[in-house]
């Protein structure tokens, strides 16, 4: 089962009380270019306040094969599907990545709690972009 398809609430999966996960499959080889960022008041076992995966590959200067799975801005575990959009096809620049971390602070319905307000997991979300693109540039 795709993950996408496997959480369908708050702290609630398609998983039945008498099933146990056998297996977790990820695909091979990794994308050349991933990062993920946890974000938490503690480094080391706290729930984060938002969690984003990047994955992505590039090829002659032109982003490929993006996928941006985020955590903590939703129900439940999230693609980032219209930043993946904003970051697919185009050139590897400053532009591009601002363009993208715009659209990534719109992403999913984050709420305020305990570990984090609406506008900082926004934010947070949308810097991950800007960390990547800093992370990954040569």
């Amino acid at each position: 089962m795709p993950l996408s398809e496997y959480f369908t609430g708050y702290r609630a999966s398609v998983r039945e009380a008498d099933e146990l996960i056998r297996a977790i499959r990820i695909p091979t080889p990794v994308a050349p270019h991933a990062r993920f960022y946890k974000i938490a008041k503690r480094r080391f076992d706290d729930i984060s306040s938002v969690a984003v995966a990047i994955s992505m590959q590039v090829s002659d200067g032109q982003i490929r094969d993006v996928r941006i799975g985020v955590g903590g801005v939703a129900a439940t575990p999230i693609r980032a599907t219209d930043t993946e959009a904003a970051l697919e096809g185009k050139t590897w620049s400053q532009e591009t990545f601002d363009a993208a971390a715009q659209v990534m602070a719109d992403v999913g319905t984050p709420l305020d709690d305990h570990r984090a307000s609406a506008a900082y997991r926004s934010a947070t979300a949308a810097q991950s972009i800007l960390r990547f693109f800093a992370e990954v540039t040569p």
